[in-house]
C-alpha cells in the first residue's frame, strides 16, 4: 500500500508544519510580545491561548516573564532563518528542546477522540509550551522549510510569519503591509516624474 501526498494548486506541503499550534504559538509570542506589542504582556498571553481551555486553566498571563523570556529566545531562531543561519536556529532550538523535551502520548478528549500531544504529561505550563513551539519550529527546519519562515518587509513591522505559498517569494506578513509598502512606493515615484 503507498500513501500519496496530493497537492493542492497554489500552496505547498509546508503547510501542516505552519499551521501547527506550536507554530501558531510560537510566532504570536514572538510577533505579540516582542515585535509589536499593543497591550499589556498578561492581556495578550490571556488571547494567545484563549483558544485551550487546559492553557487558560492553568493562567497564562500570571506567567509574563517566563513567556516574555520563551518568545525573545523563539525571536532569535525566527530572525536566525529569516537571514539563512539555520546552523544557529537548529542550536537554539535544540537547546530549547533539551529543556522541554517532547514526549508524545495520546490523549481523549471530551468528545471521545484521541489527539497526539508532544509535550510531557502533567507538564508545567511553561515548560509544554516551550515543548510544543521548539518543536514545531525544529519541523520547518527539519522538513527543509527554514527558507519559509521570514520576517516582514515594511520598515515599520518586522513582524514574523511562515511563507505558504507555492513559490515561496512572500514578503510581507500581510496584504495590508505589502499595499501600504506598494502604495508609499507609487507615490514616491509619481512624486519624483512630478518634479522632471
Amino acid at each position: 500500500m503507498t500513501v500519496e501526498q496530493k497537492e493542492v494548486p497554489g500552496q505547498v506541503f509546508i503547510d501542516r508544519y505552519a499551521q501547527a499550534t506550536g507554530a501558531r504559538v510560537a510566532l504570536a509570542l514572538v510577533n505579540d510580545l516582542v515585535i509589536t506589542p499593543t497591550q499589556p504582556a498578561a492581556e495578550i498571553l490571556e488571547q494567545v491561548f484563549a483558544f485551550d481551555p487546559e492553557s487558560v486553566a492553568d493562567r497564562p498571563g500570571q506567567r509574563v516573564e517566563e513567556m516574555t523570556a520563551l518568545a525573545h529566545r523563539l525571536r532569535h531562531v525566527i530572525e536566525a532563518m529569516h537571514v539563512g543561519d539555520v546552523d544557529l536556529a537548529a542550536s537554539t532550538l535544540n537547546e530549547l528542546l533539551a529543556e522541554a523535551p517532547a514526549v508524545p502520548h495520546l490523549v481523549r478528549s471530551d468528545d471521545g477522540t484521541w489527539s497526539l500531544h508532544h509535550h510531557p504529561q502533567r507538564a508545567d505550563f511553561v515548560l509544554a509550551w516551550t515543548s510544543l513551539c521548539a518543536e514545531a519550529m525544529a519541523l520547518l527546519i527539519g522538513e527543509g522549510h527554514a527558507d519559509r519562515v521570514h520576517l516582514c518587509a515594511a520598515e515599520d513591522c518586522g513582524r514574523a510569519f511562515v511563507d505558504t505559498t507555492k513559490n515561496g517569494t512572500r514578503r510581507f506578513c500581510s496584504e495590508r503591509c505589502q499595499n501600504r509598502v506598494k502604495a508609499a512606493a507609487l507615490r514616491r515615484r509619481r512624486a519624483a516624474q512630478a518634479q522632471r
